[in-house]
């Protein structure tokens, strides 16, 4: 969802070529937009590869030879990594080790922006609010145990071999495009179910006494250094819904 975005903005604000990654079976709705543009070599590409190949990342970076990275991808559902903890730790932190290690190889100038996730803040005592930079990690899930590593793993590519790695932790983002597993999505999926008496007329909803700060992904744009993207502004999911 982040990435069809991201693209739309590059190739609207700036003169840049435009090279994505995607899995071969992966669905592409969310470039419809610019897909046109893919089909004509209009200055966006797509190039094959999958996190968990070391393979197919050493050659995506190495026919890239990138300027600028954005590592936006991930295994992103917190719920379903408690069904596939290791696919998720295999995807999110030796993923973006693959990544970084073939960047340091192929293209160690570039400027990488690594995505990790508020997440791995876990339960934050009320004394620690609002949560900064130096706030210590304690996630609560395989997913953002998955984060930690991530972010560690940026940090360690950037003090290790003198790269330049931009680490942002963001918290919830929603608009369009967004995944219908999660909470913004599925409410606004299954009223349109209700709409249209495909389903009973109850929302199922979980906790919605939940606390988060809620940004619009398509005003979200990477930052420095292990910065903590989120805001001062918390709302219930209850105010959400």
């Amino acid at each position: 969802m982040v990435g069809s975005h991201l693209a739309e903005f590059l190739l609207e604000r700036t003169d840049w070529d435009v090279i994505g990654m995607c899995r071969w079976r992966s669905p592409l709705d969310n470039l419809a937009n610019i897909a046109w543009r893919i089909n004509a070599g209009d200055r966006v590409s797509l190039l094959y590869g999958d996190l968990r190949d070391t393979m197919s990342i050493q050659n995506v970076v190495a026919n890239a030879k990138p300027d600028y990275v954005f590592h936006l991808a991930a295994q992103s559902f917190p719920r379903s990594s408690f069904d596939a903890p290791l696919d998720t730790m295999d995807t999110n932190v030796q993923g973006t080790v693959r990544v970084l290690d073939a960047l340091k190889q192929h293209a160690p100038k570039a400027i990488i922006h690594v995505c990790a996730s508020s997440e791995v803040f876990g339960r934050v005592p009320k004394e620690k609010l609002p949560i900064d930079e130096e706030c210590t990690f304690h996630p609560a899930s395989p997913y953002a145990i998955s984060k930690v590593g991530t972010d560690l793993v940026g940090r360690f590519y950037a003090e290790a071999y003198g790269m330049t790695v931009m680490t942002t932790r963001m918290f919830t983002h929603t608009g369009p495009r967004r995944g219908d597993v999660f909470a913004e999505s599925t409410f606004a999926k299954q009223i349109a179910m209700i709409e249209h008496n495909r389903i009973p007329p109850v929302v199922k909803v979980g906790n919605l006494q939940s606390l988060r700060t809620v940004a619009e992904s398509p005003t979200r744009r990477p930052c420095a250094i292990c910065w903590t993207t989120g805001g001062v502004a918390w709302q219930r999911k209850a105010t959400v819904f």
